[in-house]
């Protein structure tokens, strides 16, 4: 098995020091960090941090949407077609 890492948007950004998270937005990013290097499993996630499955799916969604909307957004900003337009 092969285990890839993910990259979480924005974090070269954070890691620099350009914004501070909130303590919650940090144990956030553990949850997301902790899902991809463990094969992207949630409930072995919601187990290890002790939070229930809805709460953690209604972050993922959260953070899903954000992602796929940068993604739209880089898209069309370097000359591509947004990935959510219909295509002719």
């Amino acid at each position: 098995m092969q285990i890839k890492f993910l990259r979480l948007p924005r974090s070269r950004y954070l890691e620099r020091g350009a914004a501070e998270l909130s303590r919650e937005a940090l144990k956030r990013l553990q949850w997301f960090d902790y899902y991809a290097t463990h094969g992207r499993n949630a409930a072995l996630t919601c187990r290890y941090f002790g939070i229930i499955r809805q709460t953690f799916y209604r972050w993922k969604r959260r953070y899903d949407d954000r992602a796929c909307a940068a993604a739209r957004e880089a898209a069309t900003r370097y000359g591509g077609t947004s990935l959510g337009a219909a295509q002719t």
